[in-house]
């Protein structure tokens, strides 16, 4: 139980980590929807609440058949600045694919790992998103202090969560990160994961260093207690309700600081509108590298040129 525990909190580090490293580097292609509003937190918050009662009350099929197009869709443009278009659309096909073929062939540690993947590529594609249409800390928190409301009553107060855990044991696409399922699960659901991973880059986009590391930091002792508190028995645990609050306190500490002047990547500095519209490219060091009609060629551009290091990967929509 132990190792399972360990390993499911590693996954939880490594799911932060990526989405950070994800942001640094590439560019999620989306369209042009603006900023988030807040309407857009509300429709977050009803879609969040809204999934248990959908896995508990609707049939498995049409939840299992939602979910799959999520999937492929928040997959396959996560994988787009990375693989390419094409690439990518084949990537989460396969990923789509294998979940449900393991889940008929009844190969259990197949489906976990899919999930798994699955939950990551979620996650990593929706915080970026999130961050790249300017969520403020103030939604962040928002967002945080509602969820917590939700997770006391349905974890901590009702047993709405761990019903939810066993319908949709070993199903595909099931939306929680876990390193095993069954009477002695270890797992946590999507809507943690994107809070653990979302406020850390939005505290450190709008804040600057030290308060994007002090989140991950509060996010990871938060972990281990919670980690602790399960080994010793005390049942599925609402990990919003110490969550949200920190989320909340972190905000109002850090809005009454002076606020460091953005550092616009370099990039940004050194091109400006300068990048074709429509074209993909590579950069380094704020130079164009490499540059082509995907993020894959952009990148092959920029190894035939020489580069050693991995550029960034930039595009600017056709008009």
């Amino acid at each position: 139980m132990t190792a399972h525990v360990l390993g499911l909190h590693t996954l939880i580090a490594l799911t932060v980590a990526l989405a950070a490293l994800f942001l640094s580097r590439y560019e999620i292609p989306r369209p042009p929807v603006g900023k988030f509003v807040g309407s857009d937190i509300a429709i977050m918050i009803v879609a969040l609440v809204a999934m248990p009662f959908a896995y508990l009350h609707i049939p498995v099929g049409i939840v299992v058949t939602v979910f799959g197009v999520v999937v492929f869709t928040i997959a396959q443009l996560t994988l787009a600045p990375v693989l390419g278009g094409r690439t990518a659309a084949i990537a989460a096909a396969v990923l789509v694919g294998g979940d449900v073929a393991a889940y008929f062939a009844g190969w259990e540690p197949a489906v976990l790992v899919l999930n798994d993947v699955a939950v990551v590529l979620l996650v990593v594609g929706v915080v970026n998103l999130w961050v790249q249409t300017a969520v403020t800390p103030a939604q962040v928190a928002a967002l945080a202090a509602a969820l917590t409301c939700y997770d006391t009553l349905a974890t901590g107060l009702s047993s709405l969560t761990l019903d939810f855990v066993a319908r949709l044991d070993g199903l595909p696409f099931a939306p929680v990160l876990a390193t095993r399922y069954g009477a002695d699960a270890s797992l946590v659901g999507l809507g943690d994961c994107l809070m653990l991973t979302l406020w850390p880059l939005v505290a450190y986009k709008r804040y600057g260093r030290v308060a994007g590391w002090l989140a991950a930091g509060i996010d990871a002792a938060l972990l281990a207690v919670a980690a602790t508190a399960f080994l010793a028995g005390s049942g599925a645990i609402p990990l919003l309700t110490p969550l949200g609050p920190l989320i909340v306190a972190q905000w109002l500490f850090w809005r009454t600081r002076p606020v460091p002047a953005p550092s616009r990547p370099v990039v940004e500095r050194a091109l400006g509108e300068a990048i074709p519209a429509g074209v993909w490219v590579a950069l380094a060091d704020g130079e164009i590298v490499g540059e082509g009609p995907t993020p894959g060629s952009a990148r092959r551009a920029a190894r035939q040129s020489g580069l050693e290091t991995v550029p960034v990967v930039r595009h600017r929509p056709a008009e």
